[in-house]
């Protein structure tokens, strides 16, 4: 069965600097974009998210040590594939509790409604809205399902 992941901005930026939330070393974001276009599974991206991934990655500073990884042409050449990428034409549209979202996580409210308005699996590391979205209810509401990308590569 394909999986549909959408990955929060961090998890690219994890990939592109291979590192960890801590700054260590770690392949994990890099492997779980890696292993999702790999095995047929699916990123969900809208255009504010595209937009997110694409300022992201063009800063210098985002870049992995080692030279010659760049995580957007590999995004760029999973669109190409059929089915590695589902860019939706419009942004997700608001939902009636997203105001309950703590003033915290309210720069990620886009990202949540699409994974409300998908259904899809919503990869971070932002623990804090993680929190957020538990204690407000939304995660319950809408039956969303909110992973690590450690937890994500262990469901691949």
């Amino acid at each position: 069965m394909t999986q549909r992941y959408i990955l929060d901005e961090n998890i690219v930026i994890l990939a592109q600097k291979g590192e960890n939330d801590d700054g260590k070393p770690d392949s994990t974001c890099m492997s779980l974009i890696e292993q999702i276009i790999d095995i047929c599974h699916t990123l969900v991206i809208d255009p504010n998210l595209w937009d997110k991934y694409f300022h992201q990655l063009s800063q210098q500073r985002h870049s992995h040590p080692q030279a010659g990884f760049r995580l957007i042409p590999v995004i760029a050449n999973a669109v190409r594939m059929a089915g590695k990428v589902d860019i939706r034409h419009n942004n997700a549209a608001p939902f009636p509790e997203e105001g309950t979202i703590p003033r915290g996580s309210q720069d990620d409210v886009e990202l949540v409604r699409l994974a409300v308005e998908t259904g899809d699996t919503l990869v971070t590391t932002d623990k804090p809205l993680q929190q957020h979205l538990n204690d407000c209810g939304v995660l319950e509401t809408y039956e969303l399902t909110l992973l690590s990308p450690k937890e994500a590569l262990e469901k691949l």
